[in-house]
């Protein structure tokens, strides 16, 4: 049930003093303090395409040779662009909406 629901089929009565109630009977209005809460989860998405290189200039070659002239060690530097396409995202998932008493935390409703 919805809380409107609650009004729907009989409507409320004004407010009235104590001493204008009818005899033997009297209207009043009471308020009650709730928490209402609606939980909803966020999960990350993340989608990796495909990864496409390509070659920038000409590389780079370094040759060293070693204390005992017995080897050289030669380094090949080659600057590569990487295109990594990505699409990002959220996924929701909300749950019932929760609600509960809040017993002696509110001062008044309407404040």
């Amino acid at each position: 049930m919805h809380i409107s629901e609650a009004y729907e089929h009989e409507p409320i009565l004004p407010y009235q003093p104590e001493d204008t109630c009818p005899i033997n009977s009297c209207n009043k209005t009471v308020s009650q303090c709730v928490e209402v809460s609606a939980p909803v989860t966020l999960t990350p998405t993340a989608v990796v395409g495909n990864i496409s290189t390509a070659c920038q200039s000409a590389p780079e070659v370094t040759c060293v040779t070693n204390n005992q002239d017995n080897s050289v060690t030669v380094t090949v530097t080659q600057r590569i662009c990487v295109s990594i396409p990505i699409r990002f995202g959220v996924e929701k998932a909300d749950d019932d909406p929760k609600i509960t008493c809040a017993d002696g935390k509110c001062v008044r409703c309407g404040d």
